[in-house]
């Protein structure tokens, strides 16, 4: 029994120390109220964005909102990314 209670903690401590955020996406461009967001590009985003060169489904994007309550890109500010800024 003491073995077992041994490995779990150990695995617990290893868990804890292993999955800290990563120090790098602190600058990830802000929030909803500070700046971009980001976000893989799904088949319901294409009819707003698929006009965009290089555009496709699961591409990560970096982009704006038009306003706080609606939920549509601001055209202007869309971008592709290499990755999803710590997704």
């Amino acid at each position: 029994m003491r073995i077992f209670l041994t490995i779990i903690l150990t695995l617990s401590l290893f868990l804890l120390v292993t999955c800290e955020d990563n120090p790098e996406c602190a600058s990830c461009g802000g929030g909803l109220l500070e700046g971009f967001l980001f976000k893989k590009v799904t088949q319901d985003d294409l009819a707003e964005i698929g006009n965009i060169e290089g555009m496709n489904i699961g591409i990560c994007i970096r982009y704006q909102l038009l306003g706080l309550t609606d939920e549509e890109f601001d055209l202007e500010t869309i971008a592709i990314v290499d990755d999803c800024c710590c997704d």
